[in-house]
């Protein structure tokens, strides 16, 4: 069971977004609580992956990345659905920031070790990445509802996902980092591609928010649009995402 809240929203940590609003962190959000253009888009656009540790030094953008994995997606099933699942998968990083998943595992293990020295038995173990989540989990909520689609994401819509996004990973690798030191992870390692036609070429930061807003704009009032007519159901698509992922 979901533990209850111990902290009053009005006590809880909150940062300041772009369009000057209080977002109190780890908390349900209000509606209108966060504007999707100033708090999310842009800042997406000005987020680069890889804490920016790209070869050729320039800003990659998770905005970037999140359309050009909806463009394959949409091309590849014609499924809006599908295209804006991707697009949203890092939308809490407009707010928090890109959390990579090293320095997740390197706090993890700094975390183990402070556990360790405290005493196993009276400290329980727990998982930074479950923090993350715990943390981002309203705003994915909230932008998803905005959306036009639920959250949690049904789980095979949200397993394709994540595909999507370790083939983006590996494909991304290829076109814009130094060459690997030693290998990353074995999972990703034995990952395909994603077989984009083009090199990836990061584009700037205002040109990545603008192209993630306008499919934000399109595919959500698509969705909305199903809603009201009472069709369009994700859980439909089941039987269709593992192939789409092939």
């Amino acid at each position: 069971m979901k533990s209850p809240d111990t902290v009053p929203a009005q006590a809880a940590p909150w940062t300041q977004t772009a369009s000057g609003r209080a977002l109190t962190l780890g908390r349900a959000i209000e509606p209108g609580g966060l504007d999707i253009r100033r708090d999310i888009a842009i800042p997406l656009g000005n987020t680069g992956r890889f804490a920016n540790q790209t070869a050729s030094g320039v800003l990659y953008s998770v905005a970037q990345h999140s359309c050009i994995g909806a463009d394959w997606i949409m091309a590849q099933t014609f499924d809006y659905r599908l295209a804006m699942a991707f697009l949203l998968h890092d939308a809490a990083e407009g707010p928090l920031g890109d959390w990579t998943t090293p320095v997740l595992q390197a706090m993890q293990m700094a975390l183990d070790e402070m556990r360790r020295e405290a005493g196993h038995d009276i400290v329980p173990r727990i998982s930074m990445v479950a923090i993350k989540k715990r943390i981002s989990d309203p705003i994915d909520r909230y932008v998803h509802a905005e959306a036009g689609l639920p959250w949690p994401l049904p789980r095979d819509l949200a397993s394709y996902v994540h595909l999507i996004d370790r083939r983006m990973l590996k494909v991304e690798r290829e076109h814009l980092l130094a060459r690997p030191p030693r290998p990353w992870d074995a999972g990703l390692e034995q990952v395909k591609p994603l077989p984009l036609r083009q090199r990836i070429k990061p584009m700037s930061p205002a040109k990545a928010a603008d192209n993630w807003i306008s499919r934000y704009e399109d595919w959500s009032a698509r969705l909305h649009a199903d809603r009201r007519a009472g069709g369009g159901s994700l859980m439909a698509l089941a039987s269709s995402i593992r192939e789409a992922a092939e």
